[in-house]
């Protein structure tokens, strides 16, 4: 209810730092693979610095090229809500897809991630022939719904509220 240039720098601000969390969620997917399959490799502080710079960086940078392009464009403001109680992305004029399009990216390369764990995972644990299958059953629920969790891939669901038509997804 106040100004729509405010509503507007919200916006644009829970636009970067909701890509943000993404990019970390996708950093844990890249620290995944140096654990499982580049298992030599030590883990030094030179990467949390590079995975601190990607997750922070990348997204400035994708929003310095979307806002401009945003504002540009001749259809609307694209940050202002769809009503006036909102302060986001608007879907009548598609620029949610801003949003959507490098979560959707990053949701499928931590399932490529995820799949690699599991194979990684599998055959490590056919080696152990001495444990019981219903400890290898709880071993497999605890570290799958662990990964699908940190690594966002539940994310997928919300992904289909994207669309108002869909919002009953968001209830489920």
């Amino acid at each position: 209810s106040g100004s729509v240039v405010g509503c507007q720098a919200v916006a644009v601000l829970l636009h970067y730092f909701f890509l943000v969390t993404f990019m970390w969620m996708l950093m844990e997917g890249v620290v995944l693979y140096v654990a499982l399959v580049r298992v030599f490799i030590k883990f030094q502080s030179r990467y949390l610095i590079a995975f601190t710079l990607a997750s922070y960086g990348i997204p400035l940078l994708y929003l310095c090229i979307t806002v401009p392009l945003g504002f540009a464009l001749d259809n609307g403001p694209h940050y202002a809500g769809d009503d006036p109680q909102s302060c986001w992305l608007r879907y009548d004029t598609h620029f949610i897809w801003a949003f959507i399009a490098p979560v959707i990216v990053i949701i499928l390369a931590n399932i490529g991630f995820f799949i690699m764990a599991i194979t990684i995972m599998y055959r490590h644990q056919r080696r152990q022939t001495h444990k019981s299958k219903m400890a290898i059953f709880k071993h497999w629920l605890k570290a799958s719904i662990s990964l699908v969790i940190v690594m966002g891939i539940t994310w997928i669901i919300g992904i289909l509220v994207f669309n108002r038509d869909l919002l009953f997804v968001a209830y489920i």
